[in-house]
């Protein structure tokens, strides 16, 4: 099922519960159907918070072991390059 089609569900659920809160009394529909939006939508807000926390600790601890990782490859290479080229030999032309 769609993301969107459960929320308009629990919407409709919520603002049904309203209007038997109310004792099922007709005229307050827009009314039950705002507040049940509010209800809903402030439920997955937090939801939403909760899993954006979670992947910004995510992010910060990948980051954290990027940068770990990184000084050693650099040291790696940089000493590849040295040796590279300390045994090269210059290339002499040879005019006629």
């Amino acid at each position: 099922m769609h993301k969107d089609k459960k929320v308009y569900d629990e919407v409709a659920r919520v603002a049904y519960e309203l209007f038997e809160k109310r004792g099922r009394i007709h005229g307050y529909s827009h009314a039950d159907w705002l507040e049940a939006e509010r209800i809903v939508l402030e439920r997955h807000a937090k939801e939403i918070d909760r899993e954006a926390d979670s992947i910004r600790t995510a992010k910060k601890v990948r980051a954290s072991e990027k940068a770990e990782a990184k000084p050693a490859k650099a040291v790696k290479k940089t000493t590849e390059k040295a040796s590279e080229t300390k045994t090269r030999k210059p290339s002499v032309k040879k005019t006629k």
